[in-house]
């Protein structure tokens, strides 16, 4: 499953929050996933505006734009202008807030890709948008599995948390769960090619330089407990002014698990 040579071979979905994450996830073989559809949960656009005024934009709106277009240069260096695309326009940073309607329209993908594998983040209180995102889409997988398809083997790639001296980046968390993982060391030719496509993101460079470029790093998922912190608090994204706490993300779990519970009767 894991083995970068079958790759091109399996039915797959790239489920990701954010444009550029997909860049950091897979950019050194980003090409290989020509027949793939991939999918943003969010626009990369806090609605605040203070992204869009320390990047020098004028708007939100402006802002919004020029991420797109990022995403678009990005694509077109991996050869993959013609990618199925689909963008749910989340506001950043308020993903949380919308786990019920990620969740179905993930259901609602995986119902027409049918996929062999999702590729998506691992739960480990980096961003609020990651960890949503990853909640999503293990109960997409989840109920869609209930629902008589075919459940996808969910892949993580390694992202950021925090860690015991600050920020960890491109590497896991620690998971109490044997998982199967893989970790791609890269050729000259292929770290070449990763950090020509990163560069195609260039509001996001003072957090995309902080990502190796000598390895990427898969796993299967873990079974994640969404009700509980990832790790013992603090995680990272509470040391931002991101509108959640770890505590308040388990709060929305537990109430996007209800109301599913009872749509269900």
């Amino acid at each position: 499953m894991l083995q970068r040579a079958t790759w091109g071979e399996l039915r797959t979905v790239l489920m990701f929050a954010h444009p550029d994450d997909e860049a950091v996830a897979l950019g050194a073989r980003l090409e290989l996933f020509a027949a793939a559809t991939l999918v943003h949960v969010t626009d990369g656009a806090p609605r605040n505006g203070e992204d869009a005024r320390m990047h020098g934009f004028a708007s939100v709106d402006a802002y919004r734009a020029a991420r797109a277009e990022e995403l678009n240069a990005a694509l077109k260096r991996a050869g993959l202008r013609k990618m199925k695309r689909v963008a749910l326009q989340i506001p950043d940073q308020e993903a949380s807030l919308h786990l019920p309607e990620i969740t179905g329209s993930l259901c609602e993908i995986l119902q027409a890709e049918t996929p062999d594998v999702v590729f998506t983040h691992p739960y480990e209180g980096g961003h609020p948008d990651h960890d949503a995102t990853a909640f999503a889409v293990h109960r997409a997988a989840a109920r869609w599995g209930t629902a008589g398809g075919k459940a996808p083997r969910i892949v993580e790639a390694a992202f950021y948390h925090l860690g015991s001296k600050g920020i960890e980046t491109g590497r896991f968390l620690g998971s109490q769960q044997e998982t199967e993982a893989i970790h791609f060391d890269l050729s000259p030719v292929e770290r070449e090619r990763k950090q020509e496509i990163l560069a195609c993101f260039p509001s996001q460079q003072g957090t995309l330089r902080l990502f190796p470029l000598d390895r990427e790093s898969y796993r299967i998922a873990p079974e994640y407990d969404f009700h509980a912190p990832p790790h013992e608090r603090p995680v990272l994204y509470e040391n931002f002014p991101w509108g959640m706490t770890s505590s308040r993300f388990c709060e929305l779990t537990q109430a996007a698990d209800e109301r599913a519970m009872h749509s269900c009767r």
